[in-house]
């Protein structure tokens, strides 16, 4: 069984018992930075808290034994009434994306794939904490289909997708598996070069505890070009998950505290401002490394 492999299944049965690493952690008198470790594929358990893992487990799935970490990810999943992890899953387009102008879409990340592939981190407002920001993780890479593969979300919750160039911007749509969720955003991109920071709006559905829909500004940073070997990326990706979503106070830019906390609205057009969410052209913070070259 390989690291990664373990890595999914472990995440898996993590989230079907609702159960946080740490929790895990007290119940196997280990580290919690292990238990992240182990979620996060860099390591893999010793005989000795592998069988800890799986007496554990079988408390609350019974007839669950250790030849059952040797399933394939599919069978895994299904033996808890669960679906497979998303970066385990095979991926390809599915009926919704634009076809209609595929063709185009196809053309434009042959021309630009090599520039936007690279791992990425997000700053977006962090809805349950209003002031506050969070970070997610993200990687964007040319699948053998020709698309651009999306990857990105913050700790077990992932969401994987496509990034498809259309008429200058970036349109990217990704769903949660684990949960159904789906998440659209539109970045403004740089037209040359390799981005090194990007910035859009999300819309998605809204995480409070009252259903809705939530929109907001977001920021994409690069922070990192891939390896080219796609275990490893994998690796260093799910290695990025394990970091804390959430912002310490005073750690993002004034300038992007400011590009995300705009506002809009009838009193502010009234002001002189914005009727609409929205990033005009001239107010994009996106830049390349092409033009940060030519500033100099």
């Amino acid at each position: 069984m390989s690291g990664s492999s373990f890595s999914a299944k472990l995440g898996l049965v993590l989230k079907v018992f609702n159960m946080s690493r740490a929790h895990l952690a007290s119940a196997l008198a280990v580290d919690k930075s292990l238990v992240g470790r182990w979620v996060a594929g860099s390591v893999t358990p010793s005989t000795h808290n592998l069988a800890n893992i799986t007496r554990y487990l079988a408390d609350r799935q019974p007839g669950f034994t250790m030849l059952d970490w040797d399933r394939d990810i599919e069978d895994f999943a299904a033996l808890f009434g669960a679906i497979a992890p998303v970066l385990e899953r095979p991926f390809d387009v599915a009926d919704g994306v634009p076809l209609a102008i595929m063709p185009q879409i196809r053309s434009a990340t042959t021309g630009r794939a090599r520039d936007l592939e690279c791992f990425f981190r997000t700053t977006r407002p962090a809805e349950a904490a209003p002031g506050r920001f969070l970070h997610d993780q993200g990687m964007v890479r040319l699948n053998a289909n020709g698309l651009l593969e999306v990857i990105m979300g913050v700790r077990e919750t992932v969401y994987r997708g496509w990034l498809m160039p259309v008429r200058g911007q970036l349109f990217c749509v990704a769903t949660d598996a684990a949960n159904g969720a789906l998440v659209f955003v539109i970045f403004s991109s740089v037209p040359s070069g390799r981005p090194q920071r990007i910035d859009g709006i999300t819309l998605g559905s809204s995480s409070g505890s009252l259903p809705g829909i939530a929109a907001a500004p977001i920021i994409l940073d690069r922070v990192g070009d891939l390896s080219g070997d796609v275990v490893a990326d994998d690796r260093r990706y799910r290695e990025m998950l394990t970091n804390d979503p959430l912002a310490p106070e005073g750690s993002v830019p004034p300038e992007v505290v400011a590009h995300l906390s705009r506002d809009f609205g009838p009193s502010h057009l009234a002001a002189g401002g914005d009727w609409l969410l929205q990033i005009p052209l001239h107010r994009s913070l996106g830049r390349s490394v092409m033009a940060m070259a030519e500033a100099i």
